[in-house]
């Protein structure tokens, strides 16, 4: 990604958006393999990977500020782990839409910490697929305001 994007753009769902789609070849889903948290950069901290198969869809990687705040690691997990009503479960409401009509979707929206407040959060869900064509991955991203997330 270069300087000027993250000069230009503070949020971390249009920098991630514009990082995917230079990874992505012309009329193709970025495979997998092109998501590297050092070409991520600070952003990794708040991104997660799915990898999407026949079954379910399962957490390959869930970056340190999500792990923080939830007190766990759900990598390895079922997407279902990422309980309705936090931030992870929030970013990954939209999944569905992003596997049936193949393209990103950004979110933003509230939901309830600890103490009942209501945390205003933006996040971003990329279908990745390894042939081009069918998703078998997601690189999201979610944040807020919340300490862990500063």
């Amino acid at each position: 990604m270069s300087v000027d994007i993250e000069a230009k753009e503070r949020r971390l769902v249009h920098r991630l958006l514009i990082h995917w789609r230079e990874l992505a070849p012309e009329d193709e889903l970025p495979p997998r393999a092109c998501v590297k948290p050092d070409e991520i950069g600070d952003m990794w901290r708040y991104c997660f990977t799915l990898d999407i198969g026949a079954v379910a869809a399962v957490f390959a990687h869930v970056g340190e500020a999500h792990v923080a705040h939830l007190g766990f690691d759900l990598t390895g997990k079922p997407i279902a782990a990422a309980q309705k009503g936090t931030l992870l479960g929030c970013a990954l409401d939209r999944l569905d839409d992003v596997l049936l009509r193949r393209i990103p979707i950004t979110r933003q929206g509230t939901f309830s910490a600890d103490d009942g407040a209501p945390v205003p959060y933006r996040s971003i869900l990329l279908p990745l697929a390894d042939d081009g064509s069918d998703i078998n991955g997601i690189l999201g991203a979610a944040n807020c305001r919340l300490p862990e997330f500063m």
